[in-house]
């Protein structure tokens, strides 16, 4: 309500109270003139008498609606606090937007971490644990307190899961914060999972275009039509969380439980692109080199070469034969090793091929000219023998889809680790994996035997 409104309301009120102590006053004075009518003259005429009478009478019409004015000044006083609370809520999520524009690298922003360390909180709350996670009667409220103002809730009922997610941005800055720790989410394209399944679009055989005379007719050539299939499988990390949290390492919790879940995304991630077979461990999901071997697009070393360290560079070489040409002139192509080989990978160099491997300032590196990707997952770099695994994988990703329902989640359990005096918080999320393209990746792998 406007402030001229308000203004208003008070000089009605004082009005009705002027109003009010004038006809009690003249109610009176008209008694007493009553009362002296019978001992002496009339001090007022008959015409003042009856004007008196029509001021009465308009001011007891008047009252009724006087009447009215308490509850008008308490819905007044409800709509101001209703009005204090949106600007408050404006302010945080103005706040919110503005500092969540700053995230580090390798982190979040100030404004995520605060609301999954709130989020976190008001769990525990929830489920009558605070003292699990502070002892201190003081600490507790304060931690309260915190959740309540950054979730935008008022009591300790609002504070249910469900009325907590994790906002459409700052699930945003968890995905780049995965993407920054893996490869799969960074390289592949990604593509959202509705409701059921999704079946986005594959390259089958394409038409090929040629010579049209003049004035002559185009023969028809027909693609042909192939569909991906993504589907919702759950993929979560558990992170542990010591007692005893205090104000002054709320935001700095916040960044550790994004930090630490985004780290075990990545990894769970990148293990299902590259290397799910197919089985009932991995929900029937195929990935990168389990589609190689399917297409005989994979390159396996000479029999008894079941060592990483049997392959040369000519292995790696002829990788690329077994790529669509597409892959090899475009820009996302890529070799994707374990980080191990870094101490393998300088050795192919030789007089006549200085240049074969290159470590560049900013950490990457490359060979043949094409970038190498560094990941975990694959088979690291040694000598012992290691039969039929995948060393490496050739190709462009872009042609992969990584599908994803919705954002991660989080949850707290303070019973996993109960006899450790830890707090577990599980990170949960919905993607699956299908190619757009099946000669768009290659795999190295040992010998079988």
């Amino acid at each position: 309500m406007k402030t001229e409104n308000i203004m208003q309301w008070i000089v009605l009120t004082l009005l009705a109270a002027a109003g009010w102590w004038m006809w009690r006053n003249l109610e009176a004075g008209l008694v007493v003139t009553g009362l002296l009518a019978a001992s002496a003259p009339l001090a007022l005429t008959e015409e003042q008498v009856r004007e008196f009478q029509g001021i009465l009478g308009e001011m007891k019409g008047a009252w009724s609606e006087l009447r009215g004015l308490p509850a008008g000044l308490r819905e007044l006083r409800q709509e101001n606090d209703q009005i204090k609370q949106q600007l408050g809520e404006a302010r945080r999520a103005a706040l919110a937007r503005t500092v969540s524009a700053s995230r580090a690298c390798g982190s979040v922003s100030e404004a995520c971490a605060r609301h999954l360390a709130a989020t976190f909180i008001a769990h525990c709350e929830r489920s009558g644990k605070l003292e699990a996670l502070c002892s201190v009667s003081a600490q507790r409220d304060i931690l309260s307190g915190f959740a309540r103002d950054t979730l935008g809730v008022s009591t300790r009922n609002a504070m249910a899961t469900t009325e907590v997610p994790l906002p459409v941005e700052y699930g945003g800055e968890i995905r780049e914060l995965i993407s920054e720790f893996g490869v799969a989410r960074r390289r592949m394209t990604a593509y959202p999972i509705g409701l059921g399944t999704a079946r986005p679009a594959r390259m089958g055989v394409r038409p090929t275009f040629g010579s049209v005379a003049m004035s002559g007719s185009f023969s028809e050539r027909s693609p042909s039509v192939d569909f991906a299939s993504l589907e919702s499988h759950k993929l979560g990390g558990v992170v542990r969380l010591p007692r005893e949290l205090d104000e002054q390492s709320i935001v700095a919790m916040g960044r550790f439980l994004a930090r630490y879940g985004a780290v075990e995304f990545a990894r769970a991630e990148d293990t299902w692109a590259f290397l799910a077979d197919g089985s009932a461990a991995f929900e029937s999901v195929k990935g990168i080199v389990k589609v190689a071997r399917d297409n005989a697009k994979t390159v396996v070393l000479a029999a008894t070469k079941t060592k990483p360290s049997d392959a040369t560079l000519d292995d790696f070489r002829n990788l690329r034969s077994k790529v669509n040409r597409a892959a090899l002139n475009g820009r996302n192509s890529a070799y994707y090793v374990d980080s191990t080989w870094e101490v393998r990978l300088p050795a192919f160099r030789t007089a006549a091929e200085t240049n074969v491997y290159q470590r560049l300032p900013d950490g990457s590196a490359l060979l043949d000219g094409y970038p190498i990707v560094w990941t975990d997952v694959l088979e690291p770099y040694g000598t012992a023998a290691s039969a039929d695994k995948p060393i490496a994988v050739f190709g462009a990703l872009p042609f992969w889809w990584m599908g994803e329902h919705g954002t991660p989640r989080i949850d707290t359990s303070e019973h996993i680790w109960f006899t450790n005096d830890q707090l577990a918080v599980r990170f949960m999320e919905e993607i699956d994996f299908d190619y757009a393209a099946a000669d768009a990746t290659a795999a190295l792998l040992t010998a079988a035997s």
